[in-house]
């Protein structure tokens, strides 16, 4: 019975995803369907990773950028 329910969910969602292709369609989804879609997964870098990533060393301050400076 279980996978049957499960099936079930799976084709409306598949039904949802489908409906996005149409251009200005607004699709509502329950959270369990955004959860199903990876839209609460956190894949976001940390700090120290971004810092590893980037051309700046740790001790390295940033530059501050003075856009508003007149020649």
């Amino acid at each position: 019975m279980t996978d049957n329910l499960n099936t079930n969910l799976h084709h409306k969602l598949d039904e949802k995803l489908f409906a996005l292709n149409i251009p200005g369609t607004v699709i509502e989804v329950t959270p369990a369907e955004a959860e199903e879609l990876g839209a609460f997964e956190e894949d976001a870098l940390s700090e120290d990773e971004a810092m590893d990533a980037s051309e700046l060393s740790k001790d390295e301050p940033l530059e501050q950028s003075n856009d508003n400076e007149e020649c």
